[in-house]
């Protein structure tokens, strides 16, 4: 608190706001540029597709790397763990679809085996994400 020449009361009770305005500016770039980097997930090549509909709000999502690791909430799995985690979530209630994120370079055998443990969860609604072919309308 400052003083104010002059005053009878020998206090003055204003707040500098600059610095505090200061320092959020600051947080929030910090925070703008940290942000993307927070999303951590396996760099897929997707194949591509014509006819694929947006489900990923709603769905899980199980990633097959390029190595052909699992990768399911964000860690890398066996597939005997994958079937103990996902037997958890279908327990919890509401059956969700699963999404297969695979690499274009995995195995077509290694992808049925990681759809077979998801059946064998008790999800029945199984799908592949793919990349959206461009249009001529959408590329020009």
């Amino acid at each position: 608190m400052a003083f104010t020449p002059g005053s009878k009361r020998g206090q003055m009770a204003d707040i500098n706001m600059t610095p505090l305005i200061d320092v959020m500016l600051v947080l929030l770039i910090i925070f703008m540029v940290a942000a993307p980097m927070l999303t951590t997930g396996v760099d897929v090549n997707l194949p591509e597709s014509r006819t694929g509909r947006n489900l990923e709000s709603e769905a899980i999502t199980v990633s097959l790397a390029r190595d052909g690791r699992i990768q399911f909430e964000s860690a890398f799995l066996t597939e005997a763990v994958l079937k103990r985690r996902l037997r958890e979530r279908a327990a919890q209630g509401r059956k969700r679809p699963v999404l297969v994120r695979a690499d274009y370079a995995v195995p077509y055998g290694r992808v049925i085996t990681v759809v077979d443990a998801v059946r064998e969860a008790g999800f029945t609604q199984v799908g592949f994400v793919t990349q959206a072919i461009p249009t001529d309308s959408q590329a020009r």
